[in-house]
């Protein structure tokens, strides 16, 4: 319950403060290859689906593989974290691998990848120089 609000909490300021909730984008400016997860995630949950896959397509590929894993672990008992550290492995190099294509076809001006300026390493630059 504890975890649940802090990280509600933690997100809200984030939110509304800043303009990413991901640290990669908050400290280089770049995206990462989760990229657009979070708002796949918000607009797969409200329904839109395609706008869903069109921000990230791994969102579904995550959400399958949960269910699958939820079932395997809480509905059948079973604990094998080997296949699903195989899963893990095999879904982040897809993810890798379509990180490099959006990068050479979509960067910088489509979302979500896209440069953001007000990057720490950006200020940070700008006091030391």
């Amino acid at each position: 319950m504890w975890v649940a609000a802090v990280a509600a909490a933690h997100l809200a300021v984030l939110r509304h403060f800043l303009y990413s909730l991901c640290p990669v984008v908050l400290l280089t400016g770049f995206p990462c290859p989760a990229c657009g997860m979070t708002r796949a995630g918000v607009l797969a949950l409200t329904g839109h689906f395609e706008e869903a896959w069109n921000m990230q397509p791994f969102i579904y590929v995550l959400g399958v593989f949960l269910v699958a894993a939820g079932i395997w672990r809480y509905l059948l008992f079973k604990d094998s974290v080997k296949w699903i550290k195989g899963c893990l492995a095999v879904i982040m190099i897809g993810m890798i691998a379509f990180y490099f294509y959006r990068m050479a076809r979509y960067f910088p001006n489509t979302p979500p990848m896209t440069y953001y300026r007000g990057n720490l390493l950006q200020m940070l630059r700008a006091i030391v120089f």
